[in-house]
């Protein structure tokens, strides 16, 4: 992997989180971005226990080529200003108070699960599989 490399982590098992990745893979055209299961090998190597906990699989968990890492809101806006282009409009979202970004963000974890059924979604691609880590 590329030192240059950053990994959204993200719950394997759901069918909206793959839905966005998929998503996220579209935009990012500079292929700046790599995927990982909270679930896999990649995210008990490079993050905390506490980030893989089975109860917090509802955040998305970003980490940067720093090895920063950002959750829930930040780490949706992080990861759309990385993709950069239009996208880079998503840090104006920061003028909301990230309790409240977060507040949002939970109501749409909540129901993930329920939005898109992960028994729906179409194989990854080649190209897409090589972006996904284990």
């Amino acid at each position: 992997m590329s030192s240059e490399t950053d990994i959204i982590f993200f719950d394997g098992e759901c069918g909206f989180c793959d839905t966005a990745v998929r998503r996220i893979m579209q935009i990012d055209r500079k292929r700046h971005l790599r995927f990982a299961p909270l679930q896999g090998e990649t995210a008990n190597r490079l993050l905390s226990e506490e980030l893989r906990n089975p109860e917090n699989l509802k955040t998305l968990v970003y980490l940067d080529v720093s090895q920063k890492v950002w959750t829930k809101s930040e780490a949706t806006i992080e990861i759309l200003k990385r993709v950069g282009g239009f996208w880079k409009v998503a840090a104006l979202a920061k003028i909301l108070p990230v309790g409240f970004r977060d507040w949002f963000y939970d109501r749409v974890a909540e129901r993930r699960r329920s939005i898109i059924d992960k028994a729906n979604c179409p194989l990854p691609t080649a190209d897409q599989r090589a972006r996904i880590l284990p």
